[in-house]
């Protein structure tokens, strides 16, 4: 019995010696780190230190490392102007005067307040009382940034990044119908529009509709004594009500047809969603 103890008790004092004065992989002791241990500033770099956009596995795959989701869009400032307004006074700056049609189709709700009250003044005073006309000329600043590129001679894509930045600053507004789906400034609607305005005043011929929409869908409703059809359309990213309206009518102005068909769903003009689906009605 003594022997058997004293032979367990040798055992172990040799077992940790061995793990104490063992030395490691490349020969070399192993450090003790007691638990009061300050940590440095280098350890604490490599604990938060960020992971590498990519890390090679040893079976050769590749895993992503997660991206950082931030929103989509930007929360574009909007004013109650209108494209014919807009793209004529940016036509004016660049030296063409162009007389905004007074015929358009283009829905301005401040413009028919205006009138109203004037009116109503007019019908107190028994005074005819109208709103003095005035010529084209870039007055906003979205205008004067459009005709200083154009003057410059700058591309599309530089007019979109430069509208956007300054959209995103706060530092211009812009028409609601030019807002997108994702939260961005249409700047090819914009731009379609003034050519459009300015062929027109150089006398050709105004932009007219596609005779088959791209993403039109088209449901046929049989009743009693006729059918009838309905169109449909779901809003895609980089969508604008404005791009909407040209797509179906060829004419930016029309998009209060599509706002005033869908107004139980639709809020505002630069409020569309992706995939929300919006009745198209005729024209």
């Amino acid at each position: 019995m003594i022997r058997s103890v004293v032979a367990l008790f040798a055992f172990a004092v040799v077992l940790c010696g061995y793990i104490v004065l063992r030395p490691s992989d490349n020969g070399r002791a192993m450090p003790v780190v007691s638990n009061d241990a300050a940590v440095t500033r280098a350890q604490t770099d490599a604990i938060l230190a960020p992971v590498a956009a990519t890390a090679i596995l040893t079976n050769s795959a590749v895993i992503q490392a997660p991206q950082r989701n931030t929103a989509p869009g930007i929360n574009v400032p909007v004013d109650n102007s209108t494209m014919v307004s807009t793209a004529a006074n940016v036509l004016a700056g660049l030296g063409l005067n162009v007389d905004p049609n007074p015929d358009a189709v283009e829905d301005d709700p401040m413009r028919r307040m205006t009138a109203g009250v004037l009116s109503g003044i007019g019908a107190v005073t028994g005074n005819t009382v109208t709103t003095a006309s005035q010529d084209p000329t870039p007055t906003s600043a979205l205008e004067l940034l459009v005709v200083q590129a154009l003057k410059e001679g700058q591309n599309d894509d530089y007019i979109d990044t430069l509208v956007n930045e300054a959209a995103t600053a706060g530092t211009i507004t812009v028409p609601e119908i030019l807002v997108t789906s994702d939260g961005r400034v249409d700047t090819h609607v914009l731009l379609t529009s003034i050519i459009a305005q300015a062929t027109i005043a150089a006398g050709g011929v105004a932009p007219t509709a596609p005779e088959r929409p791209e993403g039109v869908e088209v449901r046929i409703v049989q009743r009693a004594t006729e059918s009838q059809q309905y169109r449909f359309y779901t809003v895609r990213s980089g969508d604008s009500l404005g791009a909407i309206a040209m797509n179906f009518y060829g004419d930016v102005g029309k998009y209060n047809l599509i706002f005033a068909a869908n107004r139980s769903t639709l809020s505002s003009p630069n409020n569309i969603r992706v995939g929300q689906r919006l009745t198209i009605p005729d024209a």
